[in-house]
C-alpha cells in the first residue's frame, strides 16, 4: 500500500500517529490529545523550530515586524471583526468567570490592535505600508469526518502576516508577496515555480451572497476583485503563470489569490495565499485614525498573507509530494555516516576511526548526524531500510577503499534531479558539501540555520 504523509511523518519522527496505542494505558494517543490536534515529536520539534527561525529572519529582513499574540481573547474582539456573525460555527468558545472568550481562530484582529497602538503612540513615525508577521497558532472547528492527518486539523500554526497599505501601494505589495512565495518555495523547499508547475486561483465572492455569507458592500467586493485580477495579470506577464477564477471561494471578509502547485500525476495542492481585505480597516476605523496620525485621505486596505498557509498542512503536502524527503536544513536526521566493516581488525579500526571523525566534525558544526555500521553483505538491506524510512539528505560512506586513502564517499540528495549525487572527499571537505546543501537558506536569510540535536535514536 502506498504511504501517505502520516506514514512519512512517523518514520521521520515528525508526528505521532493518533491511532497508535499508548503503552499501558489501553487507549490511543488521539484519545488523550483530542481529534485534530497534531502531536509533534522530537523530529517535528526540530523541523518546526528551524522553519520558524528561517521564516522569522526572512520576514525581518524584508521589513516585517515580528510579533506574538495570545491564544484567548474576549468575544468582544470578534464582534468588531465580524467573526461572531460570519464565522461563529468555526470557533471554539469558552466561558471564563462570566465572560465569553474565543480560542483564537485568526491572528489578524490582534495584528490590527498592535498597529493601532503603534499609531496611537508614534503617530506619523509609523511608516506605510506597515508589515507585521507572526507564526501564530490558531484553532478552528472542523467536523471529525473532515479531519485528515496534518492536512486538515483543528489546531494549526500559520506563517501569518498582514500588510496595511494605501490604495496606490496595494498592487505592488501583492506582487511582492508572490515574489516572496517564489523565493521561499524555490530556495528552501526546492519547489519550482514555473508556468508548468504552478497556477494562481482567484477565490471570489458569490455575488448573490454578499451581505449574508460575505461581509461588506457589492461595490467594495467589485473593487477588490478587480485589484486581484490586475495583480494576477501582472504575475502572468512577468512569469508566464496562468490564473483561473472560482466564485464562492473567497474568505468572508475579502477575495483571495491562492497558489496551486501541480504534480506530474495531476494532483494539485493549494499552498500560499494572499487575501485583500477592505472590511477590517473599516470596522476598526483605521481610515479615521490614519487621517489623524498621517493626514491621509482615502482608504487604507489590509492584505492577509501566508507563504506556506498552515505549517502543518504544508509539511503534510510536502511529505506527500517528495515521498518524505525533506530539505537538508529541515530534516531531523541531516547526515548519516555509514561504516562498512570487513571483519579484518586492522582495516575495521581505520574505518571506525574515520567514521567517528566524520560524525564528530558534523556534530561540532551543529549538523544533526549519526552513524551506522554494517557489512558488505548487509549493506544493501541496511541502506534500503534507511532510504525507505529516515531518508537523511546526506549519506556518507566509509569502507576499506576510503579508509586506505583517508577519504569518505558523500552522497547528497538532489531535489532538483530527484536522486543522490556522489563524489569522494576528505574529512575536511565534508563541510563544503554541507555548505552547498545550505545555499538556498543562505540566500534567504544570509547565513546557515543550524539546530543541534542528537538523532542517533532514529538509526
Amino acid at each position: 500500500m502506498e504511504k501517505d504523509h502520516m506514514d512519512y511523518a512517523v518514520e521521520l519522527d515528525i508526528a505521532v500517529k493518533p491511532t497508535t496505542p499508548v503503552p499501558g494505558l489501553g487507549k490511543e494517543y488521539g484519545y488523550y490529545v483530542g481529534a485534530g490536534n497534531p502531536l509533534f515529536s522530537v523530529g517535528g520539534g526540530v523541523l518546526r523550530t528551524v522553519l520558524k527561525h528561517i521564516l522569522h529572519k526572512y520576514h525581518a529582513k524584508r521589513g516585517y515586524y515580528v510579533v506574538e499574540t495570545p491564544l484567548l481573547a474576549r468575544t468582544t474582539l470578534y464582534e468588531v471583526t465580524g467573526h461572531l456573525q460570519f464565522y461563529k460555527e468555526n470557533m471554539f468558545l469558552v466561558n471564563i468567570e462570566g465572560d465569553e472568550y474565543a480560542i483564537k481562530p485568526m491572528n489578524c484582529p490582534f495584528h490590527v490592535l498592535i498597529f493601532m497602538n503603534l499609531l496611537q503612540k508614534y503617530q506619523a513615525k509609523v511608516a506605510l505600508p506597515f508589515k507585521i508577521f507572526e507564526t501564530g497558532t490558531v484553532h478552528r472547528y472542523e467536523i471529525a469526518g473532515a479531519l485528515r492527518g496534518l492536512l486538515r486539523v483543528r489546531a494549526f500554526t500559520q506563517d501569518d502576516a498582514h500588510i496595511f497599505a494605501r490604495e496606490e501601494d496595494v498592487e505592488q505589495s501583492l506582487i511582492e508577496v508572490f515574489d516572496m512565495m517564489k523565493d521561499v518555495y524555490e530556495k528552501l523547499f526546492h519547489i519550482p515555480v514555473t508556468s508548468e508547475t504552478v497556477r494562481l486561483r482567484l477565490s471570489l465572492s458569490a455575488k448573490d451572497k454578499i451581505g449574508s455569507e460575505f461581509m461588506g458592500e457589492p461595490e467594495m467586493w467589485r473593487f477588490s476583485e478587480e485589484k486581484l485580477f490586475k495583480v494576477a495579470e501582472e504575475i502572468k506577464r512577468r512569469y508566464g503563470i496562468e490564473f483561473f477564477a472560482e466564485e464562492g471561494e473567497a474568505a468572508f471578509y475579502g477575495p483571495k489569490l491562492d497558489v496551486v502547485v501541480f504534480e506530474e500525476d495531476g494532483k494539485e495542492w493549494q499552498i500560499g495565499t494572499a487575501q485583500f481585505d477592505f472590511n477590517l480597516p473599516m470596522r476598526f476605523k483605521l481610515n479615521e485614525l490614519l487621517r489623524e496620525t498621517h493626514g491621509l485621505e482615502g482608504n487604507i486596505y489590509m492584505i492577509h498573507r501566508a507563504l506556506l498557509g498552515s505549517l502543518e498542512r504544508f509539511i503534510g503536502i510536502y511529505l506527500e509530494m517528495y515521498k518524505g524527503r525533506l530539505p537538508f536544513v529541515l530534516a531531523p536526521l541531516q547526515a548519516l555516516v555509514v561504516g562498512i566493516l570487513t571483519g579484518k581488525e586492522d582495516v575495521d579500526s581505520k574505518i571506525k576511526k574515520l567514521v567517528e571523525e566524520a560524525k564528530d566534525k558534523l556534530l561540532r558544526e551543529e549538523i544533526r548526524a549519526s552513524s551506522l555500521y554494517t557489512t558488505k553483505t548487509h549493506l544493501s538491506k541496511d541502506v534500503r531500510k534507511v532510504e525507505s524510512t529516515v531518508k537523511p539528505p546526506l549519506m556518507i560512506y566509509v569502507g576499506q577503499r576510503e579508509a586506505e586513502k583517508g577519504l569518505v564517499t558523500v552522497r547528497p540528495y538532489s531535489h532538483a534531479e530527484r536522486r543522490r549525487l556522489q563524489r569522494t572527499v576528505s574529512i575536511n571537505e565534508i563541510m563544503e558539501v554541507v555548505s552547498e546543501m545550505e545555499e538556498g537558506v543562505k540566500a534567504l536569510v544570509g547565513a546557515p540555520v543550524r539546530l543541534p540535536a542528537d538523532p542517533s535514536y532514529m538509526t
